[in-house]
């Protein structure tokens, strides 16, 4: 089969389309042929050797951690899928070797979702890593009930963009940071109040507006944004970052260490909250589809993080 592949670790010069077998799969596992993947930030951190002492590496590996495709083989154990089922879903892993940037992919079983008729391969690959990072952040790690506040940094972006909507379903004030061309789009997401993050005073500023602060902060990563939302950090204020930072004293926050979380994948609670993307009651923008020949193009576009939506791979079609 045909693989966007590495041998080790480094830029995106490591990136080649290699020849690769059809892998194997477990009992418990389903080979999908795939038709689209989509790029995330840990693709490239997982590339340049960034995660070597979170995620074991062995070589050649094939990225790529969301599939969206149609089932090609089910193994002994597997009872809710069958054979021509069109999938989707979240391939964690702690140990890289099979991933999305190729033609086939094992994924346990109990990772993938049936795909919507009413969403396309694009659409569908899009959601799983965004969706299931900003509900266990919000709600799992943050604890956020109705009538919290909550800060949402990076809200144009997958993960920020869903996070605005599950707070705002939940009946949260949303605060969020956006550069200053995507405030309209966050506002209609459902964000009470935007800020640019730009501005080196945005959190002296809300903290006008809202005295009592935030209960809950989302931040992708450590750094001046994050730092600015200081002002709104009290000593119950939860912090979630979403990456490993390099120096510990950057976890710190006022009276406050974040926590940084790791996403699980659950195929049953994708399954429950698919429809609601086909019915376009929670929304993702995709920002570009790349050809599978590109998948260069696509992990530069993504490393430069300031992404409004998803960026997909097509795969085949």
């Amino acid at each position: 089969m045909k693989a966007i592949s590495i041998a080790g670790y480094g830029g995106v010069e490591v990136l080649e389309l290699t020849d690769q077998p059809k892998p194997p799969i477990k009992a418990d596992q389903v080979l999908v042929a795939v038709k689209t993947a989509a790029v995330n930030p840990i693709d490239w951190r997982i590339r340049s050797g960034g995660l070597a002492k979170f995620i074991e590496c062995d070589f050649p590996v094939i990225l790529g951690r969301e599939v969206a495709g149609v089932v090609a083989e089910i193994g002994a154990d597997v009872s809710d899928f069958s054979v021509g089922d069109e999938v989707f879903g979240f391939l964690q892993q702690l140990e890289m070797k099979w991933g999305s940037f190729a033609e086939y992919v094992p994924a346990d079983a109990c990772k993938l979702a049936h795909k919507p008729v009413g969403l396309s391969f694009e659409q569908a690959v899009a959601i799983p890593v965004a969706f299931h990072t900003a509900q266990q952040a919000l709600f799992q790690h943050g604890g956020l009930q109705s009538g919290q506040t909550v800060l949402i940094h990076a809200a144009a972006g997958a993960v920020g963009s869903v996070a605005v909507q599950l707070a705002h379903q939940a009946g949260a004030t949303v605060l969020a940071t956006a550069s200053a061309n995507n405030h309209d789009y966050v506002l209609g997401l459902g964000a009470h109040r935007v800020v640019d993050y730009h501005d080196a005073d945005f959190g002296a500023k809300l903290k006008a507006d809202y005295p009592d602060g935030v209960a809950v902060i989302l931040a992708p990563f450590a750094g001046q944004s994050l730092q600015g939302s200081e002002p709104l950090v009290s000593a119950t204020t939860k912090i979630i970052l979403l990456s490993p930072v390099a120096n510990p004293a950057d976890m710190k926050i006022g009276p406050v260490k974040s926590q940084i979380m790791i996403c699980a994948a659950d195929g049953k609670v994708l399954e429950e909250v698919a429809e609601q993307f086909a019915s376009g009651r929670l929304k993702m923008e995709i920002a570009q589809v790349f050809p599978f020949n590109q998948v260069v193009q696509a992990q530069e576009l993504s490393a430069i993080e300031r992404v409004r939506g998803k960026i997909v791979i097509k795969v085949s079609d």
